[in-house]
C-alpha cells in the first residue's frame, strides 16, 4: 500500500518551478566551476597541472551547496503544517502514526538524495583528470549521500521541535555550521594548550564531512599533521561515517518523539506575579523593565510612529527577551572564550595579523549566520499566517511596510554586534597608539592624565583618527554589510512562496558574498586583474584585511570598491522587494 503522505509531500515538491530552478542552478553552478578550474591544454595535461586542485575545490563546492540547500527541503516539513493549522488533522486521519513519519521522512530524503545523485556524473567527470581511481569515486560518492542523509535528518528534528519554519530553518544553520565547521576549533584552539587531548580533538575535528574530504584528497599530507599519541585507529572517512550514522539515529528519534506525542498547548501564564501595588509600580517604571513591561508593549502607537517597526519590536525583539539575552551571552563568551584561546595556542609567537583575522571572521561569520535567517520571513511568515490581506486593508504602505520591518530587523541584529564587543575591543588595542598615557586603565590616575594629554597636546585628536580610523572603516564594513544581508533575506522573502525557500535564497546570496567571491584567491591564474578585481569587491572579509591589516595590497582601494559595491546591492535589494511588495498589495486574486 502507498503512503500519502509520501505521495503528497514528494509531489507536490517535485513538480513546483522553484525546486527544479534550485537544482538546475545547483548542477549549473557545479558546470560552470568544472569549465573554470579544467585547464586549456587539455585531458592529457591535467595530471602535470594538479588534478587533486580540481577535485579539491569541486567537490569542496559541491559539499557546500549540499549543505546550504539541506535546509530548503527538510527544516519546515513539520513547521508548516503547523503554521497552516494543518497538523492535528494529520492524526485525525486513519493514517497511522508511524506512517505520517515515515512519509514525512521519506519525502524529503528522497528529494536529497535525488540532488545528490544528480551531481554525480559531474563529479564523474573529474576522473577524466587522471591520478584517481574507482575506489576513490565510490568514497567521496559515499561521503556525498551520507552528508546529505544525516543533515537532512537533522533537519526534520529541528523541524519537529520548533513551532515555526524561521526558528527550525536557523537552528538547522547553526548546527550544521557546528557540525561542519566548528569541529575543527577544539584542535586549532586547545592542541598547544593540551597536548595530550590531540587524539580526541582530532576525532572532533573528524565529524566534519570537510575533515573526511581533506583526508581522501591529500592522505599523505594530513596524516602529517596527526598526533603519533593518542591517535584513533580508524581513519576520519570511518570516523565521520560513524558519526553521520549516530547523529542521524539520535535526529531520528528526536523526530519520532516530537511526531509520535500529543500536542500540548498550554495557556498557563509564566513569569512572576506581582500583587504588591509598590513593587510592581517600581518594576514598571524601572530601566529596563519599562522596555520590556507587557503594560509598555500594549501602550498605544504614537500618531507619527511607524506601525510595523513598533509591531515589530514589540512582538519579536521585546516578546522573546530571554532568546535575546541568551544568544548575547552566547555571543559574549564566544568572542573572549576565542581570543583567550587564542593567545594561549599561539603563546609568544602571537601577532596582531592572526587576532585581526579571527577577529573580522568571527564578526562576519555571527552577522552572516544570524541576519539573513532574522529577515527571510518578514513577508513570507506574514502570507504564511494569513495576516498579509489584513495588512492590505490598512492604511499602510508599501513603503512603510518595508522599512518598518527591515528597521526593526537592523536592531535586532545590532544587539548581537554589540555583543562581540571585546572583537572591536582587541582589534583597538593592537593599534600601536600614542595618545593614550602608559598606564593601566583601572589606576586612578588614568583618566586625569587623559584629559591632561587630549587639552594641551597638540595635534592629539588629529593622531587619534589617524591611529583608529581603520577600526572606524572596518565597524562602516561591518554595518553595511549587515544591511545587505538583512535586505538580501528581505528580497528572497518578497519573491518566494515560503520561508524555508526564501531562508536557503537568502543564505545562498550571503554565501556569494562572503565565500565564493573569494575564489580569485585560489584560481589567481584563471582569473585577469580586473575580474580578480571585481570579485573581490564584493566580499566584507578581504575589505577588512586590507585596510586593517595590509592585506590583498595589488588591489589598491579595495575596502572603498567594497563599500560602494554593497551599497549598490542595498539599493538593489531595497527597490527590488519594495516593488514586489507593491506587486503584492495590487494583487487582486
Amino acid at each position: 500500500m502507498q503512503n500519502p503522505i509520501f505521495i503528497r509531500e514528494f509531489s507536490s515538491v517535485a513538480r513546483a518551478w522553484k525546486t527544479r530552478l534550485i537544482i538546475a542552478l545547483y548542477l549549473l553552478i557545479l558546470a560552470g566551476l568544472l569549465l573554470i578550474l579544467w585547464p586549456t591544454g587539455g585531458v592529457q595535461s591535467v595530471v602535470t597541472e594538479g588534478a587533486k586542485k580540481i577535485f579539491a575545490i569541486f567537490f569542496s563546492v559541491n559539499l557546500a551547496l549540499l549543505l546550504l540547500m539541506i535546509p530548503a527541503f527538510s527544516a519546515g516539513t513539520i513547521t508548516v503544517e503547523r503554521e497552516r493549522g494543518t497538523y492535528p488533522a494529520l492524526f485525525t486521519t486513519l493514517l497511522t502514526p508511524f506512517e505520517i513519519l515515515t512519509g514525512k521522512l521519506g519525502a524529503a530524503a528522497a528529494m536529497i538524495v535525488i540532488m545528490t545523485l544528480l551531481s554525480m556524473p559531474l563529479a564523474a567527470i573529474c576522473a577524466l583528470a587522471g591520478g584517481v581511481d574507482a575506489v576513490f569515486m565510490l568514497k567521496i560518492m559515499t561521503l556525498l549521500l551520507a552528508t546529505a542523509l544525516s543533515y537532512g535528518i537533522l533537519g526534520l528534528a529541528c523541524s519537529s521541535v520548533c513551532g515555526h519554519t524561521t526558528s527550525a530553518v536557523l537552528l538547522n544553520y547553526v548546527l550544521v555550521l557546528i557540525f561542519a565547521g566548528a569541529t575543527w576549533l577544539p584542535a586549532a584552539l586547545l592542541s598547544n594548550l593540551l597536548p595530550n587531548l590531540n587524539g580526541m580533538f582530532q576525532a572532533i575535528r573528524s565529524f566534519s564531512p570537510f575533515d573526511a574530504m581533506l583526508y581522501l584528497l591529500y592522505p599523505d599530507t594530513y596524516k602529517l599533521t596527526m598526533s603519533t599519541d593518542g591517535g584513533s585507529a580508524l581513519s576520519p572517512f570511518a570516523v565521520f561515517l560513524i558519526a553521520a550514522s549516530v547523529m542521524a539515529v539520535l535526529a531520528l528519534l528526536v523526530f519520532r518523539w516530537n511526531m509520535l506525542r500529543p500536542e500540548i498547548r498550554s495557556r498557563k501564564y509564566r513569569g512572576q506575579v506581582y500583587t504588591d501595588t509598590k513593587k510592581a509600580l517600581k518594576r514598571k517604571l524601572t530601566f529596563p523593565f519599562y522596555l520590556l513591561d507587557p503594560l509598555k508593549r500594549k501602550k498605544p502607537i504614537g500618531r507619527f510612529s511607524n506601525p510595523i517597526f513598533v509591531a515589530e519590536m514589540r512582538s519579536k525583539l521585546f516578546a522573546n527577551t530571554n532568546f535575546v539575552v541568551r544568544t548575547m551571552s552566547i555571543i559574549f563568551i564566544l568572542s573572549l572564550g576565542i581570543l583567550t584561546l587564542l593567545a594561549f595556542q599561539m603563546g609568544e609567537e602571537i601577532h596582531a595579523g592572526s587576532v585581526r583575522l579571527v577577529a573580522i571572521v568571527f564578526q562576519i561569520g555571527i552577522v552572516a549566520l544570524l541576519a539573513p535567517g532574522v529577515s527571510s520571513g518578514l513577508i513570507t511568515d506574514e502570507i504564511t499566517a494569513g495576516t498579509f490581506d489584513a495588512l492590505r486593508m490598512t492604511p499602510v504602505s508599501p513603503f512603510t511596510l518595508i522599512f518598518g520591518k527591515l528597521k526593526a530587523t537592523f536592531f535586532y541584529a545590532m544587539i548581537f554586534l554589540i555583543s562581540s564587543v571585546f572583537i572591536l575591543l582587541a582589534m583597538a588595542y593592537l593599534e600601536p597608539a600614542s595618545c593614550f598615557p602608559e598606564m593601566s586603565v583601572t589606576e586612578p590616575g588614568y583618566f586625569p592624565a587623559l584629559w591632561k594629554k587630549m587639552t594641551t597636546e597638540e595635534g592629539w585628536f588629529a593622531s587619534f583618527c589617524e591611529t583608529y580610523h581603520t577600526i572606524g572603516i572596518w565597524v562602516v564594513i561591518l554595518l553595511i554589510s549587515t544591511t545587505t544581508f538583512l535586505t538580501a533575506g528581505l528580497v528572497c522573502s518578497a519573491f518566494a512562496r515560503s520561508t524555508p525557500q526564501a531562508t536557503v535564497g537568502a543564505y545562498a546570496i550571503t554565501g556569494l558574498i562572503c565565500l565564493v567571491s573569494l575564489i580569485p584567491v585560489p584560481l589567481a591564474e584563471k582569473f585577469s586583474h580586473s575580474m580578480s578585481f571585481f570579485l573581490l569587491s564584493f566580499n566584507p572579509i578581504a575589505a577588512a584585511m586590507q585596510i586593517t591589516g595590509g592585506s590583498f595590497a595589488n588591489y589598491p582601494s579595495l575596502w572603498l570598491h567594497n563599500i560602494v559595491v554593497l551599497l549598490i546591492l542595498n539599493v538593489v535589494f531595497l527597490t527590488a522587494a519594495t516593488w514586489r511588495v507593491f506587486r503584492l498589495f495590487r494583487r487582486q486574486s
